[in-house]
């Protein structure tokens, strides 16, 4: 495996992970574009871990807090209530992974249907920016949201499993639409993406066997490599989107899937 490679993937896991564009989707696209080869489960799972790292850092003060919230429900019972809610909500995502997960990479991991799905949820985001522009007073703090917009998320999350959707572009479509503000949708959208991503690397890295590793063309400098390109461009990920989100709402990452729908459906 060239490092060409590997510096490509790390660099579309670290971006596409959080940017409102699908990162399954550019991991599916990049292959036929560029003629790779199968990357493998143990890269696949180190970049995964290059992603939650970047996140643990960059939210660490809130992840901390919502830590201590689950087992302290005395010191703070607003941050109590957000970290079980969040725990709660990741539950849809973790169950359709673990029992269709399968069946999504046989069956759903194809150019046509990535391209549709990008188009198909580039309408959803604007109607709803377009709905949180009409909204005088959005909600600002996360520990006021109710279990049930909670939930509501959590499973709008569970569909973000289809390549073509973006976990971060539904996940923050559904706060908008549960009266989020745009910032506080984005970063509701890392904190609950936190569990989700920490399970798909694990279950990466569980389903990796050192009898498979024969097969594997990188070595450990190459996994190296690609966790800290990862975990670096996952950290400007996490800073441009909130800015960009907080300045002109989600219409260029909207702008850019639909040209990318296009092109991918026109070419394939």
């Amino acid at each position: 495996m060239e490092f060409f490679q590997i510096i490509l993937l790390s660099i579309i896991q670290g971006l596409t992970e959080f940017l409102p564009i699908s990162s399954s989707g550019h991991l599916i696209l990049a292959p036929l574009i560029f003629n790779f080869e199968d990357q493998g489960l143990a890269l696949d799972a180190i970049l995964h871990l290059g992603t939650l790292l970047a996140i643990i850092i960059f939210f660490r003060k809130e992840l901390a807090d919502l830590a201590k919230g689950l087992i302290d429900r005395q010191g703070s019972p607003e941050t109590h209530h957000l970290a079980w809610c969040i725990l709660i909500a990741s539950i849809p995502a973790g169950l359709i992974g673990l029992f269709g997960g399968e069946w999504i990479e046989a069956n759903l991991r194809n150019p046509t249907f990535v391209g549709f799905n990008l188009f198909f949820w580039s309408l959803i985001f604007i109607a709803a920016d377009r709905y949180s522009s009409k909204n005088k007073n959005p909600l600002m703090e996360l520990n006021r949201l109710s279990l049930r917009q909670i939930l509501l998320i959590g499973c709008a999350q569970a569909i973000a499993l289809l390549p073509g959707t973006s976990r971060s572009g539904i996940t923050i479509a559904a706060g908008l639409f549960n009266n989020l503000s745009h910032t506080s949708a984005t970063r509701f959208s890392f904190l609950l993406g936190t569990p989700i991503i920490f399970a798909a690397g694990m279950h990466k890295l569980v389903q990796f066997s050192p009898q498979s590793s024969a097969e594997q063309t990188y070595s450990n400098l190459h996994l190296v490599i690609g966790l800290g390109i990862s975990f670096l461009v996952g950290l400007l990920a996490i800073r441009l989107l909130l800015k960009i989100v907080e300045k002109v709402g989600l219409l260029p990452f909207i702008i850019y899937r639909i040209l990318l729908a296009g092109g991918i459906l026109l070419y394939y």
